[in-house]
């Protein structure tokens, strides 16, 4: 008895100490959003959410989703697709990460029944690339817990040597949008601000009403964003009827937000630009002729809260045929903007047929 207690607490020390190995060198692989990324997609804690609202539509869609694709979700704690690219530049560099978090060491077990080893880095085997990916080589390598997917060695090795530490910017970011099923996509504008504009994040996410809600989070201290401070006060939020497919804006400075909008029709030379700024009006009042006299099928009645800049009800067109509407909600907060674009059920689905 005393013997098989022995043998089974040294196995029991055995594996403790293996596994304290192997995630005392675990890192997070956060540390890879520094300052040298440019552009990057992230959808964390993976195998907590629930992703059934997705894959519901995706099948309603056709795209023929497996109970094996939901399984597998469940095993990823993480994902990040990071690019170190400059913004203008014509070649993209784009390297995958994927963390599977403490079930990692079960996951390095099966990595050669995939990939074949060539020194520091596996290669996927051929049977899968031809599969798959038309024959386009896929390499990996494995770092500190984490698993590194790209098209070429020098990619994952560049990505690898930039410094390591973790952004607090991006980390807000991060941990503030982190519940979006869809992930988020984020611009890293803090160390060089565009225009004043230091914050891009684009979310994504399916609601219990297989609503898709796409999310423009824009953040900065410049007079385009301090134009929609103060609007609680102006008396224009409420209920109110507005026109389809016209952008309906509240600004306490109309003369900036002007002067900016025929920036972008003077210098974009760009026909939806154009068509898009020609049908906004800022600081509508409430009660026009032009309102009243709008025939049933071009008006819509909106409630629109205090803090609410921008309202609209969007018609959507693939090959110049409307497929659906979208609801446009834009909310100002202190040097920042929330810009939501709305797709309810049947809109989603004609686009996702659309682009199928």
């Amino acid at each position: 008895m005393k013997k098989t207690l022995k043998i089974a607490i040294g196995i029991f020390c055995g594996f403790s100490i293996l596994a304290g190995v192997f995630y005392a060198s675990k890192e997070n692989p956060r540390v890879y959003l520094s300052d040298r990324i440019n552009v990057a997609y992230v959808n964390e804690e993976i195998d907590h959410k629930n992703f059934d609202n997705v894959i519901n539509l995706l099948n309603k869609a056709d795209f023929n989703i497996d109970d094996k694709v939901k399984k597998a979700l469940g095993y990823v704690r993480g994902l990040y697709m990071v690019s170190d690219s400059s913004f203008i530049s014509d070649r993209k560099a784009c390297v995958g990460i994927i963390d599977f978090g403490y079930i990692y060491p079960l996951i390095v077990l099966k990595v050669e029944t995939y990939f074949d080893k060539i020194n520091d880095f596996y290669v996927l085997k051929d049977e899968y690339r031809k599969k798959y990916l038309n024959g386009e080589k896929i390499y990996l390598k494995i770092e500190k817990g984490n698993f590194i997917i790209g098209k070429k060695e020098k990619d994952i090795e560049r990505i690898l040597k930039n410094e390591k530490y973790f952004n607090p910017n991006l980390l807000n970011i991060l941990d503030k949008e982190k519940g979006n099923n869809l992930g988020m996509l984020i611009l890293n504008l803090g160390k060089n601000p565009l225009g004043g504009f230091d914050e891009f994040v684009l979310t994504g996410d399916v609601n219990k009403k297989e609503q898709v809600i796409l999310t423009a989070n824009i953040g900065g201290k410049n007079d385009i964003i301090k134009s929609f401070n103060g609007i609680s006060q102006d008396g224009l939020s409420g209920e109110r009827v507005i026109e389809r497919n016209k952008l309906y804006l509240r600004s306490t400075r109309d003369a900036e937000l002007r002067s900016f909008l025929f920036f972008l029709n003077y210098f974009s030379k760009n026909s939806f630009i154009e068509g898009i700024s020609s049908n906004i009006y800022i600081n509508n009042p409430k009660e026009s002729e032009h309102i009243s006299n709008l025939p049933k099928e071009n008006a819509v009645s909106v409630d629109i809260g205090e803090k609410q800049f921008v309202s609209g009800d969007i018609d959507i067109k693939v090959k110049n045929k409307i497929i659906g509407t979208a609801e446009l909600k834009g909310l100002a907060e202190e040097n920042r903007l929330k810009i939501s674009t709305i797709l309810n059920e049947e809109t989603a689905l004609n686009l996702l047929k659309a682009f199928k």
